[in-house]
């Protein structure tokens, strides 16, 4: 089993994983990196957060970024329709 580590950018702030978690190989080492990061968008101080999933070799797996993110918040005035023809 291969330790990966997952280091977490945001507000130009890094967190760098020491511990890390094992796993057999990338693709589920993704998938959790991918939940962590989904994770985090949820709470508004870590929205634009991405998270790096890398080896303890330093070989770069994947680069993360929340699929939870809304695109924007409620708008203020309904929006207006407008006619193409």
């Amino acid at each position: 089993m291969r330790r990966y580590l997952f280091n977490i950018y945001t507000a130009g702030v890094v967190s760098r994983d020491e511990v890390g978690r094992k796993y057999p190989s990338d693709g589920p080492a993704v998938a959790y990196g991918q939940r962590i990061v989904d994770e985090l968008a949820k709470d508004d101080d870590y929205r634009d957060a991405v998270l790096d999933v890398v080896t303890t070799s330093g070989r770069l797996v994947a680069r993360l970024i929340s699929r939870e993110v809304p695109l924007m918040h409620q708008l203020q005035q309904p929006a207006r329709q407008i006619s193409l023809h």
